[in-house]
């Protein structure tokens, strides 16, 4: 009986997620299509599909990479290299969704950018998501010839920003690359917190407790003191095994807020470059498919500028 309620709660969980991602990526279609023409005509990225190897052999991990256009001032290679993930609860197949951030990134720093996918829950719950992130830096450190292995920088947003900061902390003495920042966008930080702990003054579209704990709960499972391993939520990470430049941008009207800067001032202990910003007004993916002259376009114009400046800073530093 016990298997048979286990399997009906699997189905049932399975059912909701798959709803959940159509309804979003219905939603997010215009957004990201408007984000796909900017990166092509502003910001002229030069994009190729790759498949990069993971533990599994018969599996590999698909990836865009961003390609700085040559100069003769602008050596075409090694070059550093930006590893970005992008936002999913953990659960929704959004790839490519961070389209004009990566190719800005490309353009403004004459660095490379590879926007990694990973596997999804409830199909592949944790760790398969961290076992990918590992396996395309761990790729990239194959790459010598094209990517410069002592500057590399990793980012994210929400999900992909809770990853990228795991990258950069936990996993990171375990890699072969030397990750010099941590570009934070919205990230999930401590999955252990309950609703009440996300209560904020000025929420706008804030997500709803129950999509966070559906998120949370088919990726990690319940146990708090799982949600409260540092390969699950940041937070938990030691202060010393991060970064010398660390990116946490939060949005005023989003819960994850609450975490996201908690973090921030653990890290802000002098022995780093943290960068923290709240944008006023924003919501909880905001940045995707703004629109110029919109106070949703300013405030990612702002965060990419910070971005910008910080990885600019940290690639220079020998």
């Amino acid at each position: 009986m016990s298997f048979l309620w286990e399997t009906f709660k699997y189905a049932r969980r399975r059912l909701i997620v798959f709803l959940v991602r159509n309804v979003f990526n219905l939603i997010r279609l215009l957004d990201v299509q408007r984000d796909r023409t900017l990166a092509a005509t502003t910001y002229a990225a030069s994009t190729e599909t790759l498949y990069i190897p993971s533990r599994d052999r018969t599996r590999k991990i698909k990836a865009h990479l961003y390609t700085p256009r040559a100069s003769p001032a602008s050596p075409s290679s090694p070059k550093p290299v930006l590893v970005n993930w992008h936002g999913s609860g953990w659960t929704i197949p959004f790839h490519g969704s961070d389209v004009a951030f990566c190719a800005r990134m490309a353009k403004e720093l004459d660095a490379y950018v590879v926007d990694a996918d990973y596997r999804k829950a409830p199909e592949d719950p944790f760790p398969a998501a961290l076992q990918d992130v590992k396996d395309v830096l761990d790729w990239v450190a194959s790459q010598p010839e094209r990517f410069d292995a002592t500057r590399v920088a990793v980012s994210g947003a929400s999900a992909g920003g809770s990853l990228a900061l795991i990258a950069s902390s936990t996993l990171r003495a375990s890699l072969k690359v030397d990750i010099r920042a941590v570009l934070a966008h919205y990230p999930a930080t401590d999955l252990s917190l309950k609703a009440e702990d996300r209560v904020i003054p000025k929420p706008v579209l804030p997500l709803p407790p129950a999509i966070l704990e559906l998120f949370y709960s088919n990726y990690v499972g319940t146990d708090v003191a799982m949600r409260r391993d540092p390969r699950v939520s940041p937070m938990y990470a030691k202060v010393e095994e991060y970064p010398r430049t660390v990116v946490i941008i939060t949005c005023e009207g989003d819960t994850l807020s609450v975490e996201a800067k908690r973090l921030a001032e653990k890290l802000d202990d002098g022995s780093r470059k943290v960068v923290k910003c709240v944008l006023e007004g924003m919501n909880h993916g905001y940045d995707v498919g703004a629109k110029p002259g919109t106070k949703l376009w300013d405030s990612r114009e702002k965060a990419h500028a910070l971005m910008i400046e910080a990885l600019k800073d940290s690639f220079r530093k020998g």
